[in-house]
This record gives C-alpha cells, sequence and structure tokens, in this order.
C-alpha cells in the first residue's frame, strides 16, 4: 500500500493525512490496531466518529 505520497511532513513534525484523502471514496474507513478493528467515520455534520 502506498500512503507515503498521502503524508504530509511539515517542519519536522508528525506526519499528517488529509481527511479528504481517507474519505475520497467512502464515509467510513476501517482501521486495524494490535488485532482490534476500529471504525472511522465522517458525519452527515463533517465530524469524526472512532468506534471500536
Amino acid at each position: 500500500m502506498v500512503i507515503s505520497r498521502y503524508l504530509n511532513f511539515r517542519d519536522n513534525r508528525l506526519p499528517t493525512l488529509q481527511s479528504q484523502h481517507l474519505f475520497a471514496l467512502t464515509k467510513e474507513v476501517r482501521i486495524e490496531h494490535e488485532g482490534e478493528e476500529y471504525r472511522l467515520r465522517l458525519t452527515r455534520n463533517n465530524r469524526l466518529i472512532l468506534t471500536k
């Protein structure tokens, strides 16, 4: 998976992912962390909700 082209490093700070890249095709993405699945959802009010 090529994520590096979506990462933005500014002034040696933390890498930044733009939400428009994450939600370009859908309103929800799955994130796997230590064997657990999380869902990051974009709401109608343009808010982010992370659930397990």
